[in-house]
């Protein structure tokens, strides 16, 4: 899951919308984040003054990494 967070996150910063047609995957990836959530809120947290970057999806700041 992992992986697809990368992507997800590499494609929001590039103004792309994604969809999992997939319902396995979708609850997948979302159960992935809840669980991981706290190690993602610290791993993006951006130290820089630039907010543009980041995105906010369920209280979940995400920035590309």
């Amino acid at each position: 899951m992992h992986f697809y967070w990368r992507i997800i996150e590499e494609l929001k910063f590039l103004g792309e919308t994604w969809v999992f047609n997939n319902p396995n995957l979708s609850r997948c990836y979302r159960l992935w984040i809840k669980k991981n959530a706290d190690v993602i809120a610290l791993s993006v947290q951006d130290t820089s003054t630039d907010q543009s970057a980041q995105f906010i999806y369920k209280k979940i700041p995400h920035s590309l990494n």
